[in-house]
């Protein structure tokens, strides 16, 4: 009895010690894995001896690429010469020394950069270095767009007011009543009162604030008399209508002329295939309004925005100033030599690598 215990003593403490030394190895194997995983995470992985030759074109389409660009240097170059050359004629000559710009070249134009966020400066087609000023630019595009597409509003009168015009005054705008009406004038016309009186307001132009919160512009009976005068009547009210409406305000008041009324006020402007002709009130308002809705001085314009300015200013009927007269480009100097100069350059390095026509 005794004998079969201590056996079965003995044979549970050789089970115990072996499965210690299980234990011991499972944990040993595991450390050692995780060890080689921290040295394989911390060591930079090998660079691959492998070489890709797939985008090497060859060394025949290398020479004849740097062939093709040397070809086309030279011949730039040669264009760049020709240019210089009419260029040194025409300033031996007076009568052409004058640089010119037509409208044409405008979309033809290729964007520089901006500089100083505030102008934009640009390459015509024969090498002539411009700067746009991107706020004009901007401005005249807008001005433009407002005389042509906005409409001035009606406001009904709850009386007729009663004018009191010259014959010429009402001659002008029985016959012109078309142009009184799309500039928002309503009238009625009693035939049996007398001559100077037969004509009352019954309706005036209302234009709102625009939206900037500011004061709505006003208009009133004299407005008639303006529009008279701009048509080519002669009377009191043409003369009173005409100096009220070409005041500097954004409304047309004041002493002093606003530019844009002195400039435009009375042109015509297309408007769904028909002709429009705007009060000076209305020029002033639509400048004021061009100019506060347009891109500023100081704000910094993308390659999209600046070829957007240009293209903007190329569908402009006039657009070498804005509505109050400011240039919106000016002449800097003309880039042929220095062009001329970088492609000899050029020509020189391609000569000395050997890149030549007769390669």
């Amino acid at each position: 009895m005794l004998v079969g215990r201590a056996a079965s003593v003995r044979e549970t403490s050789q089970t115990s010690s072996l499965r210690k030394r299980r234990t011991q190895k499972v944990a040993a194997e595991t450390g050692k894995r995780r060890d080689s995983a921290v040295e394989a995470s911390e060591s930079p992985a090998a660079p691959s001896t492998e070489t890709v030759w797939d985008n090497f074109a060859g060394t025949r389409d290398v020479i004849l690429q740097s062939q093709r660009a040397y070809l086309a240097t030279k011949e730039h170059s040669t264009l760049l010469q020709s240019s210089l050359d009419k260029n040194e004629t025409n300033d031996n000559n007076e009568k052409e020394s004058t640089l010119s710009l037509c409208k044409d070249d405008i979309r033809h134009m290729s964007i520089i950069g901006q500089f100083n966020l505030g102008f934009i400066l640009a390459r015509d087609r024969n090498n002539n270095l411009w700067i746009l000023d991107q706020h004009a630019c901007d401005e005249k595009y807008n001005f433009e767009r407002l005389c042509k597409e906005t409409a001035i509003h009606e406001q009904k009168l709850i009386a007729p007011l009663p004018l009191e015009l010259s014959p010429s005054e009402e001659h002008c705008v029985l016959e012109h009543m078309d142009i009184f009406e799309r500039n928002g004038f309503r009238f009625s016309y009693d035939p049996e009162k007398e001559q100077r009186h037969r004509l009352s307001v019954t309706a005036l132009p209302h234009s709102g604030s625009g939206g900037d919160g500011r004061k709505a512009v006003q208009f009133g009976k004299e407005d008639v008399g303006a529009l008279c005068a701009m048509l080519g009547a002669d009377g009191t009210s043409s003369a009173e209508g005409y100096i009220a409406g070409f005041g500097s305000g954004a409304d047309g008041s004041g002493m002093v002329g606003n530019n844009a009324v002195r400039r435009f006020a009375g042109l015509a402007g297309s408007h769904n295939g028909s002709t429009v002709m705007r009060l000076p009130k209305a020029i002033a308002m639509f400048a004021s309004r061009a100019c506060r809705g347009s891109i500023m001085i100081g704000t910094a314009l993308s390659d999209k925005d600046q070829k957007k300015i240009l293209k903007k200013l190329d569908v402009t009927d006039d657009p070498w100033t804005c509505a109050h007269g400011r240039p919106t480009m000016s002449h800097v100097s003309c880039l042929s030599k220095q062009l001329k100069e970088d492609d000899d350059a050029l020509t020189i390095h391609y000569t000395a690598g050997g890149s030549s026509e007769s390669c």
